[in-house]
């Protein structure tokens, strides 16, 4: 089939083309041009967003495709013939491939349009970087009409073959927060006429890693990361100010919300020992993906026997695919996509990031099938 050597070709193409969220002209430009070239009117949304419907040859219900489109700010390390031709910009987290398996899609469907109903691709920019392109795109008018909504992320932990999917919780709450410590600056040889903001805040770190060991139920799950502490101005004076920044994941809102009002609790106790002050300010990022039963269910039946269907733990990681499951039933799954060559795997948003293209072709052969089980039950 046609489309089955175009996947590899719009693969390629695309990865020497990233951009960053909100900035994805020339992807958008290639996209509205690949899907015109297979009898399509597609339509420009949410600035760099795209989508188009594929009608079927009777009446019937509507099912919605989504590929996220935007790169990583970093620079490509891969030695790949094809990498980003953009300085400092990289495909390094699958996006690429994710376009490209459903433009075979819609290739797919073009060629044989003998299905009731209406399929729906689209293609949303900016899924890195909060508030996402996700809730533009619903602004937009992408599910206006829609039953159902799909979506996959090629997963390098997990080898070519495998399908990650579970009902419920599949990716969690991302949150970012932000503590300001207040002290009182002073002399470095005078440490006792001072609050040191930079003490203050080190025990605020250690302090806030006892809320998972100590202050959730233990069949709670959270993860809560400092990532950067910013203090002070030079070697010989104490900071009257310190910042620390991290980022918080839940799979619940009641975890989200205690996990929360802990940290404030513990920056402003702990800032309190040493005569301080301390505020929290608490960013809520991508709600959980919550895929529906039903869903999953139907999808489960229709892969039966062509893949290994695994239920993996939730991943800890967010993404804004969660709301479009908060408007529409769907599902959001896992293509395992590991390279064969040991020594080509790394993680999501690394610069040596790898994609086995063997993934490609059944991508979208799984992603076929799951809306043929939907538009033909």
């Amino acid at each position: 089939m046609a489309w089955d050597t175009d996947i590899i070709t719009y693969r390629r193409d695309l990865h020497k083309i990233p951009e960053l969220g909100f900035q994805e002209r020339q992807t958008q430009a290639y996209l509205v041009q690949a899907l015109k070239n297979m009898g399509l009117t597609p339509v420009e949304v949410a600035e760099t967003g795209v989508m188009a419907d594929i009608l079927g040859s009777q009446p019937g219900k509507m099912i919605a495709v989504r590929a996220d489109i935007d790169g990583l700010p970093l620079r490509e390390e891969t030695g790949l013939d094809f990498s980003s031709e953009h300085p400092g910009v990289m495909h390094a987290c699958g996006h690429d491939g994710h376009m490209a398996i459903v433009l075979g899609l819609a290739e797919r469907l073009t060629a044989d349009r003998n299905f009731p109903g209406t399929v729906r691709v689209f293609f949303q920019p900016s899924e890195e970087k909060p508030p996402g392109g996700a809730p533009a795109m619903i602004a937009g008018g992408c599910l206006e009409g829609v039953d159902e909504v799909l979506g996959l992320h090629l997963w390098s932990n997990d080898p070519v073959g495998t399908v990650g999917i579970r009902s419920g919780p599949l990716m969690a709450n991302a949150d970012e927060f932000t503590i300001r410590v207040k002290g009182k600056g002073g002399h470095g040889s005078e440490p006792a006429h001072t609050k040191d903001a930079v003490l203050i805040a080190s025990q605020i770190v250690v302090n806030l890693q006892t809320i998972v060991s100590r202050r959730l139920n233990a069949f709670d799950i959270a993860v809560v990361s400092c990532g950067m502490i910013q203090s002070g101005v030079t070697f010989n004076i104490i900071a009257e100010t310190a910042e620390i920044k991290g980022t918080v994941r839940t799979l619940s809102h009641t975890v989200q919300n205690t996990v929360m009002h802990e940290i404030e609790h513990i920056a402003k106790t702990t800032a309190a020992l040493y005569d301080a002050d301390a505020e929290l300010s608490y960013v809520f990022g991508y709600p959980a993906v919550i895929n529906h039963e039903s869903s999953v269910k139907r999808l489960e039946e229709a892969w039966k026997g062509m893949v290994d269907i695994i239920h993996p733990d939730p991943a800890m990681g967010g993404e804004d695919f969660a709301y479009y499951l908060q408007e529409k039933p769907g599902a959001f799954f896992f293509v395992g996509c590991r390279p064969e060559d040991d020594n080509q795997v790394y993680p999501h948003h690394s610069p040596h990031f790898m994609v086995n293209e063997k993934a490609l072709p059944l991508g979208v052969e799984l992603l076929y099938r799951g809306v043929m089980s939907f538009l033909n039950p």
